[in-house]
C-alpha cells in the first residue's frame, strides 16, 4: 500500500495556480460574489475529483507494486518531466518583456455580469485548461488506484485530495464570505499581483515540477 502523504505535494502544486486564483478573486469582486464564488469552487473541485477518481478506479487492478508497474510509473514520470520542462520554457519565452505590463485575459472583464451557471462553467474551464493540473491529477489517481485500496476508499481519498487541491480557490471564497472590507481590499491587490507575475510564477513552478519528476523517475529506471 502506497504512502498517501505523496498526495500532499501534488495537491500543493495544483493549489499554486495563479490564473485560476485570479479568476476566483475576480468572481469574488463581482456583484454576485457569494453565489458565483461557490459555483466556481464546486466546478473546480468536480473536475479535480472526477479526473482523480476515474484514474484511481481504472488503475486499481494493477495494485501490488509489480516491477512492470514500477517501470511504467517511471516512464510516465519522465513524460511528465519533459512536459513540465516544455511548459516552463513556453511560460518564460511568452512572459512580458522590457518592463511591459502583463495584460489581464479578456474573459476577466466579463465576469461582473456572469450568472452562477457561467461561473460554474468558468470553473470547469480553469480546471481543465491549467497546464499542470490534469497531469498531476492523473498522477494522484494512479497513486491512489495502485495503493491497494477498495473502490469506495479510493473514491473517498480522491474526494479528499480534490478538496485539498481546491484550497487555492476555496480559501479566498470562504474569506470573502465573511464580508470583511479588508479582505476585499487584499483580494483586489492579490489579483493584480497574480496577473502581473503569472508567467514567472508558472515558469518556476513548472521547472520545480520537472525536477521533482526527474528525481523520482531516473532512480527507478536505473535500478
Amino acid at each position: 500500500m502506497h504512502d498517501l502523504t505523496q498526495l500532499v505535494p501534488i495537491a500543493g502544486a495544483i493549489i499554486l495556480s495563479p490564473l485560476p486564483i485570479a479568476a476566483i478573486i475576480a468572481v469574488l469582486l463581482s456583484p454576485k460574489a457569494r453565489t458565483n464564488g461557490f459555483a466556481y469552487v464546486a466546478a473546480f473541485w468536480t473536475v479535480c475529483f472526477g479526473v482523480t477518481a476515474v484514474t484511481a478506479l481504472s488503475t486499481a487492478h494493477v495494485a501490488g507494486g509489480t516491477s512492470q508497474h514500477g517501470t511504467a510509473a517511471a516512464v510516465f514520470g519522465l513524460v511528465l518531466a519533459a512536459a513540465f520542462l516544455a511548459l516552463a520554457v513556453v511560460s518564460w519565452v511568452t512572459r512580458p518583456r522590457h518592463g511591459a505590463v502583463a495584460k489581464a485575459p479578456g474573459w476577466l472583464q466579463a465576469i461582473d455580469g456572469m450568472s452562477a451557471a457561467r461561473a460554474f462553467g468558468l470553473g470547469i474551464v480553469m480546471a481543465l485548461t491549467n497546464g499542470k493540473n490534469i497531469p498531476l491529477e492523473l498522477k494522484a489517481g494512479a497513486l491512489i488506484g495502485t495503493g491497494g485500496h477498495g473502490g469506495a476508499t479510493a473514491v473517498a481519498v480522491a474526494a479528499l485530495f480534490a478538496l485539498g487541491a481546491s484550497l487555492g480557490v476555496l480559501v479566498p471564497t470562504l474569506l470573502a464570505a465573511t464580508g470583511i472590507p479588508a479582505v476585499t481590499t487584499t483580494l483586489a491587490r492579490l489579483k493584480g499581483q497574480l496577473i502581473a507575475h503569472n508567467a514567472v510564477i508558472m515558469t518556476v513552478l513548472f521547472a520545480i515540477l520537472a525536477a521533482v519528476e526527474l528525481s523520482n523517475a531516473l532512480p527507478a529506471l536505473l535500478r
